[in-house]
């Protein structure tokens, strides 16, 4: 009798050890889950955090959207009336070259315009102070702040402008006619704009077919930067 109470006894203490060992794995593997779940979410939220940091933060082409560009030796400028580049002098953007009667329309002779359509991707408005093609700052021709852009003929003097003056930029509404240059320099939350960039005495002439740097100074600590190609329209 007492051999098989010690017998009984041990089965039962051999199963009761494998059942615990079994509880303890299945708490471990539910541990183990739960941690990788919880590591995986929080590493997720960890970089959107810093995605939306970035984003805040560095104004840069997450915040400002380049939708298109024309820098060719055209007519007619991103579907722009009477901006043209047509120099039956040269080939290439006329810079330098044909700085010598300021700010006379390409037509005439004068320097060649550039135009970017962009978009303000951030919550908040943002203030374009200048542009910079290939190092060349352009600052805002607060001659043209609510004035018709007109660059059919030549417009040399007085105090508002029709377009920038040579080494300038002016600001336009999309979609809307007549063109009103924009007033200032603001471009609002979700805002759609031309930029009209006239080249100036200090801008060296650009090859077609090559690169241009553009930079985009909004006041963030690093301006938005883009390369576009030179008499190309995308």
């Amino acid at each position: 009798m007492f051999q098989k109470k010690s017998t009984r006894k041990n089965i039962f203490s051999t199963r009761r050890g494998v059942t615990d060992i079994i509880s303890t794995m299945m708490l471990m593997g539910i541990t183990v889950t739960g941690a990788s779940t919880l590591t995986y979410f929080m590493n997720d939220a960890f970089v959107d955090g810093n995605l939306g940091t970035i984003s805040t933060l560095d104004s840069s082409s997450l915040n400002i959207l380049l939708l298109a560009y024309d820098t060719r030796d055209s007519s007619t400028l991103l579907m722009i009336p009477d901006v043209d580049n047509e120099n039956a002098i040269n080939s290439f953007l006329c810079g330098t070259t044909c700085a010598i009667d300021v700010n006379e329309i390409p037509e005439s002779g004068g320097t060649e315009f550039i135009v970017m359509r962009i978009q303000n991707n951030s919550l908040e408005s943002m203030f374009l102070e200048d542009v910079v093609i290939n190092n060349v700052p352009h600052s805002w021709d607060s001659a043209t702040s609510g004035v018709q852009l007109d660059a059919s003929t030549n417009d040399l003097s007085g105090p508002t402008r029709d377009y920038p003056a040579d080494g300038m930029f002016s600001i336009l509404p999309t979609g809307s006619t007549p063109i009103i240059q924009n007033e200032n320099t603001e471009i609002q939350s979700g805002e759609i704009v031309h930029i009209l960039v006239k080249l100036g005495p200090d801008d060296a002439d650009i090859a077609l077919n090559s690169g241009i740097g553009v930079l985009l100074n909004v006041g963030s600590v690093q301006p938005v930067e883009f390369l576009l190609e030179s008499g190309s329209a995308q």
